[in-house]
């Protein structure tokens, strides 16, 4: 009796002849052994790539901690030049030269919050996303 040959979709065939001669219980556990490699590499580039978002998230973080202390130091100047505004009873240059240290204190803080707010991951794990999308859809039409 001549055994019975698997049907192989003639794409799968030219680049995987060992595929050929299997029978469907070697070829589910080809596919489960397959299947448990691409997961474990899509693990390893989540892992990856969230490691690297990490570290942009740190760097945002600096620039956001930065333009706190300036926000801090803006508002001690301001507590400061209303001191010498209320000590001084009328005389100006002090608590006027105390507002505008404060002002650049606070423009420099506000830089700096802003260059931190851009850095910011917006969408996370791009690359990782992208390639479960393709391996579903990859998957999808071996199966269809």
């Amino acid at each position: 009796m001549e055994r019975h040959q698997p049907a192989v979709p003639a794409a799968a065939t030219p680049d995987h002849p060992h595929l050929r001669g299997l029978t469907a219980r070697e070829l589910v556990t080809e596919l489960a052994q397959k299947a448990s490699l691409l997961v474990r590499k899509e693990i390893e580039l989540a892992k990856a790539e969230a490691r690297e978002q990490i570290r942009t998230e740190v760097k945002a973080a600096s620039g956001l901690g930065v333009a706190g202390v300036c926000a801090l130091l803006a508002l001690n100047m301001l507590l400061v030049a209303l001191v010498a505004a209320l000590a001084q009873g009328g005389v100006m240059s002090g608590w006027l030269a105390a507002l505008v240290v404060a002002a650049v204190v606070l423009a420099i803080g506000t830089v700096a919050g802003l260059i931190g707010w851009s850095k910011r991951v917006r969408k996370p794990l791009p690359t990782t996303r992208r390639s479960v999308e393709e391996n579903v859809r990859w998957a999808k039409e071996r199966v269809a």
